[in-house]
């Protein structure tokens, strides 16, 4: 969605990210708006989990958002350097709900959560990146077709959007919450729940195929775990946690029941050592 820079922020002592839209876009009103918008949405969310924004405004022309800059790599390329341990992974998924918690309580739907826009500091510090899909959608009601999406083809990432994204039906917080179930589970399996051969054999497996269990795809990891990851990719929202603080609180509960193994207790006593 951008083209970022490690810039000095010369009035005060920080570094920053300076983020412009790709110069072939530049001059494009739709992308334009949706850079504004994007630059608006994080400005409401004052929140340890979601990118700061320092400042907005334009340079020779054209628009740019400083945000924070942050120390770290995004979750793709950490899945690739490693795998992931069952605790890592409920951590992870559970700061990614802290976010999308303080987004939602603000009526704010990310609509692109994804790997690619998720950042892990090297503390393990969780932070959700990129509102540039995002849409306002007023707790307790619903919005349809937004005008930035081509009515047929909606704007997103096929892999990880729900069903009902696919289907460009009414904005629903959940839908975020779908896509966190096919991150947990990329972080579980190391593959995705839904992909195809193509971006249509995608699409039909996200409509309508069921994922392969996470316990059959990775068999040491706990049925907590895959409990979690079947309920966020139900094809109907109703049929998912109903917000993301219900998802929280499943995730704690699954922590905790990880810690309570004999296995975890092992290795906590081993570090101590």
């Amino acid at each position: 969605m951008g083209v970022v820079y490690e810039a000095e922020d010369t009035r005060l002592p920080r570094r920053v990210a300076l983020k412009f839209l790709p110069d072939d876009v530049a001059d494009d009103p739709t992308m334009a708006r949706r850079f504004a918008r994007e630059a608006e949405t994080i400005a409401v969310l004052n929140h340890p989990h979601i990118c700061t924004v320092h400042d907005v405004g334009t340079h020779e022309g054209r628009s740019y958002i400083a945000m924070e800059r942050l120390e770290g790599v995004t979750l793709t390329v950490h899945m690739s350097r490693k795998e992931l341990t069952t605790p890592e992974i409920l951590a992870i998924a559970r700061q990614i709900a802290e976010a999308l918690e303080a987004a939602h309580a603000k009526g704010i739907v990310h609509r692109d959560i994804k790997p690619g826009n998720i950042f892990v500091g090297d503390s393990g510090h969780v932070k959700v990146l990129d509102f540039g899909l995002a849409r306002h959608v007023p707790p307790g009601s619903t919005v349809g077709h937004d005008g930035t999406t081509v009515p047929g083809r909606p704007i997103g990432t096929a892999n990880y959007m729900a069903p009902e994204r696919i289907l460009q039906l009414p904005l629903d917080p959940r839908s975020d919450l779908f896509s966190v179930g096919v991150v947990m589970y990329e972080m579980a399996t190391g593959t995705l729940p839904f992909a195809g051969h193509s971006p249509g054999e995608t699409v039909t497996n996200v409509l309508e195929h069921d994922a392969v269990p996470v316990t059959k795809a990775s068999p040491e990891r706990p049925a907590a775990l895959e409990h979690i990851v079947v309920r966020l990719l139900a094809k109907r929202p109703e049929g998912r946690y109903a917000s993301a603080t219900a998802l929280k609180e499943a995730l704690d509960d699954a922590a905790r029941r990880q810690q309570s193994t004999p296995a975890s207790r092992l290795w906590r006593n081993l570090f101590r050592r």
